[in-house]
């Protein structure tokens, strides 16, 4: 999962990296265009045509500047807020190794109840949606719900393919 996550960011940060090469070439190709375009982006969002226009000349004059102006304002990014890999990889790895715990408990503890090596897993999965809802403007019952739904559906389908393809539990 941490190799994943770090492939994935790194991956996210070069199609980014592209975007503004892409942009950095057409604003130095067709730097008069780039700049009505600038003063038509900020027009557009309610600065008088007139000095959008004297605005986009004056901002164009420093090419580093355009250059962020129009990756934020086309593309709604900022090259130089880039997550790093290595912080979603360290993260992810870490996240994930203590969620494996948590249904493993039961087992750790000397019991072979299956049943409660699920309870701990839907449990772990409740809190953890519940938790996550600090970080967005749903409630916490129904992140908790969807983390829980999300997980009991992805251990239904697991079970699935395993039983579909003769794995059997002792």
């Amino acid at each position: 999962m941490a190799l994943g996550e770090y492939t994935s960011v790194t991956t996210q940060n070069e199609q980014l990296d592209l975007e503004v090469e892409k942009e950095r070439r057409e604003l130095h190709a067709n730097p008069e265009g780039e700049a009505a375009e600038l003063a038509q982006m900020l027009a557009s969002r309610g600065v008088d045509p007139a000095q959008a226009q004297s605005v986009a000349t004056q901002l164009s004059r420093d090419p580093e500047t355009a250059l962020r102006l129009h990756v934020l304002a086309e593309l709604g990014l900022n090259p130089a807020d880039k997550p790093s890999p290595w912080v979603a990889a360290v993260s992810s790895f870490f996240t994930f190794a203590v969620g494996a715990l948590i249904p493993l408990l039961p087992f750790l503890l000397g019991f072979s109840s299956l049943a409660a090596a699920l309870i701990c897993g839907g449990v772990g999965l409740f809190v953890a949606g519940a938790l996550s809802s600090r970080f967005t403007p749903r409630p916490w019952w129904w992140a908790a719900m969807r983390q829980l739904l999300f997980g009991a559906a992805a251990a239904g389908v697991t079970y699935l393919i395993g039983t579909a393809i003769g794995v059997t539990v002792s």
